[in-house]
């Protein structure tokens, strides 16, 4: 019997100090890895009882796998003693659960747009409740964390350790910096140990030994590395660096596009302004099109609803989910911004305008799947989009890792391009207070209500503008009105907005990058004056707002007349690259949202609207804006024909204009070419009569080589001269040895060789091109 014990006794010895590893590394990566998310997601969270628990758990898991001859016995209790704990206190078990998850739930919410159910709980005991809860949870986790160990599961460690990424990506929260090196060195460590351990069982005394060895140095190293690095990049140093700055901007910009395959299209920004340059689109097909009856239409993708001076993004989460339960209940009752346009047109009986729905599908072939494209004219959302979500009516990203490539949804024809008929017949209805639609009167008053709770909440978001660029509106297009009256009338702010910047802009796909410190849009309108789509959707989305009308800045693709033109029902219509374009939309009160067209080169690529007649829904007007000019005529063209011009500036002045710049160009060419033919020669012949013979003989060698592959053909005695004079001038560059004086005049004769023969061949012209614009002698 004492023999038998001590056999024991020393097996115990033997493993006790793989146990104590394997614990210790549990701890790390299921006890610090799960604390680390806690703590980022619920900072206010209490770690110690739960580290605690997965610490006990550890060791006791360790100590009963070695006892395998009682460790049924042993399951067996803890298991009764589990169930007894929470059967006794599964109260605050559950009090202390619902105000954990509610503490998350608010948090991913605010931060990820992922609604979680919010559950009502008794406020006494939450504490306690939470405090169990941990140290259940710890328990679980010391459980889990053991079997990966032994079951040598790789897979679920790895998925773990991928968590922490996810949650910062997700959520923008940062997790504690000592945590996760905790964590991930907890990861590194047990994959190395589950790797050398194939057995399952503890590791001995030498084995715990040499893998603690290991670690060590690992751990030194890695000290080391990190000291030497915070000391040649300072801490301060690095997070103010732009260097480091764009270079973090540029990772996630590459794992974008790798993720959603973007930009290969077009170089549309996704609101990031100040990366925007040059606009380029490839002709290649982007999206594949396929209706029940073709129409032109918008295809919306990114929108942009805050603007910060460099981009825009969209509505934010946590802003989005400060407005849950507005979104909660217009949702509920099938009211969407993105479907408002059905609703109104439901509304009224016009046989003129589109009122039959039919599905469209869309097959992205190359542009960013980040977006899911869909027109204005939407009827339904598509599968998976409907009910409580974070998008606040705006941008529909797409689900999944990778986005989605191939989608379908229900749509009615082009109304954008009758919106002022549309609007118009709405703005009769809903104020009239009857409906002459299928709907009846309790339809009409069901929607204005939706209307009017979605109408407040456009004009709180969307009506944003920066003070400085309310400054320069206030300068460039004079008063804006009052906004305590209401907003300026439709029609007003949209010809005085297109004159404008008919006027002052200049459009040019071909622009530089703006990344200096300063407003992107005030720079556009006062300094480049010269931008493509993105500008003038930006400027026109603000130049709104300054009048007091909602508007926000879109990016998508124009699927045009010409596209759909000869196409039958079911046909594929391929959108090129080429076709991406950004826009302004503007909420009309009682409609909804609208594109307008802003951009002076893609006046009539799409259908519009006739902005003369409708225009009287102008719901909240404005008293009348003082005039600092006289309005353009209505029927202008301000992009004139140049022959007009030409014909109303008169031939006689073009002529005499055209002379004196082209007098002006040659005078300043001749004097140009003359100058620089100096300065070459006088180079040249100071690098010829130089003290240092090498240097002069190297300069005169690749003068004469320059000479020589110029001509045609050469006499054989100066070819023979040059091979000599090559020689040379190799001699020259490489050798150690001096040059002589008599090489140094071979040198020289062989470029007046060069020179003679060079000029024979030639006519009076090419000496002239040799001589001014290419300066060979």
């Amino acid at each position: 019997m004492e023999v038998w014990i001590t056999r024991q006794e020393e097996k115990h010895r033997r493993y006790l100090p793989g146990i104590l590893l394997e614990s210790v590394l549990i701890f790390l990566v299921n006890g610090v890895g799960t604390f680390a998310l806690f703590h980022t997601l619920i900072p206010s969270v209490n770690g110690i009882p739960f580290l605690m628990s997965v610490a006990v758990t550890a060791l006791l898991c360790g100590f009963l796998l070695g006892l395998r001859e009682h460790l049924v016995a042993a399951v067996f209790s803890l298991s009764a003693a589990s169930g007894i704990c929470l059967t006794v206190f599964s109260g605050a078990l559950l009090n202390g659960f619902l105000s954990l998850w509610n503490q998350l739930a608010d948090v991913l919410g605010k931060k990820a747009g992922i609604y979680l159910t919010i559950y009502q709980i008794k406020e006494s005991g939450n504490a306690n409740g939470e405090l169990a809860v941990l140290i259940f949870l710890g328990i679980v986790c010391g459980l889990l964390g053991f079997l990966i160990l032994k079951l040598r599961l790789y897979v679920l460690l790895l998925l773990f350790a991928a968590v922490l990424p996810v949650v910062l990506t997700k959520t923008g929260l940062l997790p504690d910096t000592r945590l996760c090196l905790g964590f991930y060195a907890g990861i590194l460590l047990e994959l190395n140990y589950m790797t050398k351990n194939k057995g399952g069982k503890s590791g001995t005394a030498f084995d715990v030994s040499a893998f603690c060895a290991g670690a060590l140095g690992l751990l030194l190293v890695s000290a080391a590395g990190g000291g030497f690095l915070q000391n040649l990049v300072p801490k301060n140093d690095y997070q103010d660096s732009k260097l480091v700055a764009s270079a973090k901007e540029e990772a996630l910009n590459g794992l974008l596009r790798l993720r959603y395959k973007g930009q290969k299209a077009n170089s549309l920004p996704d609101g990031n302004l100040k990366q925007m340059g040059s606009w380029s689109a490839s002709s290649d097909t982007a999206l594949e099109v396929t209706m029940e009856q073709p129409s032109s239409l918008y295809l919306r993708g990114f929108v942009g609803s805050v603007y910060d001076g460099s981009s825009w993004e969209s509505i934010s989460t946590e802003k989005a989910y400060e407005e849950k339960d507005l979104f909660y209940w217009l949702h509920k009752d099938g009211f969407y911004g993105e479907t408002q346009l059905q609703n109104a047109r439901n509304l009224i009986q016009d046989d003129s305008l589109s009122s039959g729905a039919e599905t469209i599908t869309i097959k992205n072939k190359t542009a960013s799947s980040k977006y899911l494209y869909t027109p204005y004219e939407l009827t339904d959302l598509p599968e998976g989009y409907t009910g409580e979500n974070a998008q606040a009516d705006s941008t529909l990203n797409a689900r999944g890792l990778f986005g989605k490539r191939t989608y379908r949804f229900s749509s009615l024809g082009n109304l954008v391009s009758d919106f002022t008929t549309l609007g118009a017949k709405v703005y009769q209805t809903l104020t009239a207070g009857n409906s002459a639609g299928e709907g009846g009167v309790d339809a009409v008053s069901i929607y204005r209500s939706q209307e009017s709770y979605y109408n407040t909440f456009v004009y709180q978001e969307d009506t944003a503008l920066p003070a400085s660029l309310k400054t320069l509106f206030q300068t460039e297009l004079g008063d804006g009105g009052n906004r305590d009256e209401g907003h300026t009338d439709y029609y007003t702010a949209i010809t005085r907005i297109r004159s404008y910047l008919e006027k002052n802009m200049t459009y040019s796909s071909q622009t530089d990058v703006f990344s200096e410190e300063g407003d992107f849009t005030e720079n556009f309108l006062t300094t480049s004056k010269i931008g493509h789509s993105v500008h003038f959707a930006t400027a026109a989305a603000l130049m709104f707002r300054y009048y007091g009308i909602p508007a926000r800045y879109v990016e998508g693709y124009l699927i045009t007349p010409q596209d759909i033109e000869g196409k039958q029902a079911g046909d594929t219509i391929k959108i090129p690259g080429t076709n991406g374009h950004a826009w302004t939309e503007i909420y009309v009160d009682g409609l909804g949202w609208i594109p307008l067209e802003m951009t002076p080169s893609y006046y009539g690529v799409m259908e519009e609207a006739n902005l003369k007649t409708g225009l009287e829904a102008k719901g909240k007007l404005a008293a009348s804006i003082p005039e600092t000019e006289s309005q353009p005529p209505v029927e202008e063209d301000i992009r004139t024909n140049f022959s007009l011009k030409l014909a109303l500036f008169g031939i006689e002045k073009f002529l005499l204009l055209f002379l004196i710049v082209f007098d002006t160009f040659m005078f300043l060419f001749i004097l140009a070419v003359v100058f620089l033919r100096a300065f070459t020669n006088r180079k040249r012949r100071k690098c010829f009569a130089s003290q240092d013979a090498k240097l002069a003989v190297r300069a005169m060698a690749g003068y004469a080589r320059v000479l020589y592959e110029h001509g045609a053909q050469y006499s054989d005695e100066t070819t023979l001269l040059y091979e000599e004079v090559t020689k040379i001038g190799q001699k020259a560059a490489f050798s150690p040895h001096p040059v002589s004086a008599s090489e140094r005049h071979d040198t020289a004769s062989c470029i007046r060789h060069l020179k003679k023969e060079l000029k024979a061949s030639a006519n009076w012209y090419d000496r002239w091109i040799m001589k001014y614009i290419e300066r060979l002698y």
